[in-house]
């Protein structure tokens, strides 16, 4: 992970990060929507309460879902890297305060348990999952600016 964190540090000039900063707006503003969303219906608190009775579902395997462009986006929303795993067997993005990324991997985003469907129910699901796509359709819009300018400024880094 140190290694694309490193390329994604390389990745950061290539980035003019004033053309990209409405569309960075845009996406932190869909986030915070829907993580007020997930406190707002007790998703955070079941999660919470999972990683500390059964243990986190945050495992190692899932950091293999973050490229260079996921922490490099990232990076430019004030996101400051670890330098090394928390703990064994856990994603390396994870910290004793949660997960330290503010865009995170898809999958992290999209994982609804059995546990958080019983618990808010289909109405609150389907409201949730529209807010989770919405935040989705930003993040690769941004994702393909940003592969733009790398291809443009620096040709093909990654």
């Amino acid at each position: 992970m140190e290694e694309r964190i490193k390329r994604a540090r390389k990745l950061l000039e290539c980035i003019n990060a004033e053309t990209i900063r409405e569309d960075l707006r845009e996406l932190e503003k869909a986030i915070e929507m829907t993580l007020s969303y997930m406190r707002e219906i007790g998703v955070v608190e079941v999660c919470k309460m999972c990683a500390e009775e059964i243990g986190s579902c945050c495992r190692d395997w899932v950091e293999d879902e973050v490229d260079e462009i996921l922490i490099l986006m990232n990076m430019l929303l004030g996101i400051k890297m670890p330098k090394k795993r928390f703990k064994a067997d856990l994603c390396y993005f994870l910290s004793k305060e949660g997960c330290i990324l503010k865009i995170k991997p898809v999958l992290c985003v999209s994982y609804i348990c059995e546990l958080i469907r019983e618990r808010i129910g289909l109405e609150k699901e389907r409201k949730l999952q529209e807010m989770i796509n919405r935040e989705i359709e930003l993040r690769s819009k941004l994702k393909e600016k940003i592969l733009r300018m790398i291809s443009l400024r620096c040709g093909n880094l990654t």
